[in-house]
């Protein structure tokens, strides 16, 4: 399976949990350690028995990055496409150059013209100067 650089990883007391409610959790990201947690308390704790299964729509875009969900859980398998979501906005981060003060351009332009990126959030979120609350995923933008 591929690997995530970007994304944080489970750490050895949040291995150490898991290992005491019998789930392995190394080198599982963070998100979807907790997933698997929450799954263990839906079915352990709370007795439920079907905890459902991604999307089609899911699975098709976690292919598209090397990752096969078919298999997992709704929970995990949604925290699995936020890894691949978290990882393109790192990405698009690094190799645009995103900062405070950079122009750019939305790729699919709901967003109209040039923006200039007021801040940026640790999971990627870009702000806009003046933009009123405006906001992109750095994914989705380009330098102008």
């Amino acid at each position: 399976m591929p690997t995530l650089s970007k994304v944080a990883l489970a750490s050895e007391s949040q291995v150490a949990v898991g290992k005491l409610l019998g789930l392995n959790l190394q080198g599982c990201s963070v998100g979807v350690a907790y997933a698997q947690i929450e799954d263990f308390l839906a079915t352990r704790f709370w007795g439920q028995t079907e905890l459902g299964h991604p999307s089609v729509k899911q699975c098709a875009l976690a292919k598209k990055f090397g990752f096969s969900i078919e298999d997992r859980t709704r929970g995990v398998g949604a925290a699995v496409i936020d890894d691949v979501m978290f990882q393109l906005n790192m990405e698009a981060i690094e190799s645009h150059g995103l900062a405070p003060g950079v122009s750019v351009r939305h790729k699919t332009s709901p967003l109209p013209g040039t923006l200039v990126i007021s801040s940026i959030k640790e999971d990627g979120t870009v702000y806009f100067k003046g933009g009123q609350g405006k906001k992109a995923w750095s994914r989705n933008l380009e330098r102008a």
